[in-house]
């Protein structure tokens, strides 16, 4: 399906969500993977932890 044809209301949505992902990929992700720091890369693994947790809890309010 061309990008033409869908409407605005669908398209803004799943841009958003892109942006946001790649920038929590690109934030906290990448620095838990490859930083030389290890205390950046605790930090970013704590943040990721947090992140997922919330996300964990977030699924199970929604069923």
């Amino acid at each position: 399906m061309p990008i033409d044809c869908l409407p605005t209301a669908l398209i803004i949505p799943g841009v958003m969500g892109f942006v946001v992902f790649v920038f929590l990929y690109a934030g906290v992700v990448l620095p838990t993977i490859w930083s030389r720091h290890p205390e950046r890369r605790k930090a970013a693994h704590c943040t990721l932890d947090m992140l997922l947790k919330a996300r964990r809890g977030l699924r199970r309010i929604g069923r």
